[in-house]
């Protein structure tokens, strides 16, 4: 009797973790976590074949010093996916950047898959996923569009949002002003002007030209009160919502 329940007890088992394998790689087919575990060395040329539409960056990784506002004497409210972050230095709680763009990223793909749209999440763990790499990695997949998620620091009276595109890249000055464009009545965050880069940032420079990189600082997290509107559910759904929706219109007009 023990012996067959000890035989049931590992097939069970093994059913298991044949599932748990197969949620995983469903999982990671559509989502690009660790950049350190896709191998990325000396990748410059896209791959011929297009294996999604879109990749939406989460900008930033958790743990980067300087990507973050120290709140302790400051009443902000904040949603409960927004963590108050502590790395026991004595300077306090803080807002990370990252989390806020990991929240953004994440819903614009939710409706670019509701609208059926093949679209991956590019997601940082820790500091060797430099911007280079994130570039390379994704001309892996090569994609139609390649769109990174920011918020942008300054100071606590700064206000905006903007977006970037590569210097004499006609296609993605018309996503970024598209993009930009499509947000702009959303009552908080004013609309900045869009600029070209002039080559400082790494991930766009690394996108190979068969893909449109486009990046997005979608308001100041240094302002207490736009951070507390760029964390908000209104705002992520009410960018989310009109920037997939946009997002649809080019790739219709311009790539199929």
């Amino acid at each position: 009797m023990l012996i067959i329940l000890i035989k049931k007890f590992k097939k069970v088992l093994m059913l298991l973790i044949m599932a748990a394998l197969i949620t995983t790689s469903l999982f990671e087919a559509n989502t690009i976590h660790g950049y350190t575990n896709v191998y990325c060395a000396n990748i410059e040329q896209a791959t011929a074949q297009r294996k999604c539409e879109v990749i939406i960056r989460a900008g930033e990784y958790k743990g980067k010093p300087g990507k973050r506002i120290y709140l302790n004497n400051q009443t902000v409210k904040l949603p409960k996916d927004i963590p108050l972050r502590n790395d026991g230095d004595g300077n306090g709680f803080y807002v990370h950047e990252h989390d806020i763009n990991v929240k953004e990223a994440k819903a614009l793909v939710e409706k670019l898959r509701a609208l059926g749209i093949d679209a991956k999440l590019q997601i940082a763990s820790d500091k060797t996923e430099d911007l280079n790499a994130a570039g390379r990695i994704s001309n892996k997949s090569n994609p139609y569009l390649y769109i990174s998620i920011h918020h942008n620091y300054y100071n606590a009276s700064s206000k905006g949002y903007f977006g970037m595109y590569n210097t004499n890249d006609t296609m993605g000055k018309l996503v970024a002003d598209r993009l930009t464009n499509s947000i702009k009545n959303n009552n908080m965050v004013p609309q900045t002007s869009n600029r070209p880069n002039t080559g400082y940032i790494g991930e766009l420079n690394k996108i190979h030209n068969t893909t449109t990189p486009v990046l997005l600082e979608l308001g100041f997290f240094s302002n207490p009160d736009e951070l507390e509107y760029i964390c908000s559910n209104q705002y992520v759904n009410y960018v989310s919502d009109n920037m997939a929706k946009e997002i649809e219109k080019i790739l219709n007009e311009h790539y199929k």
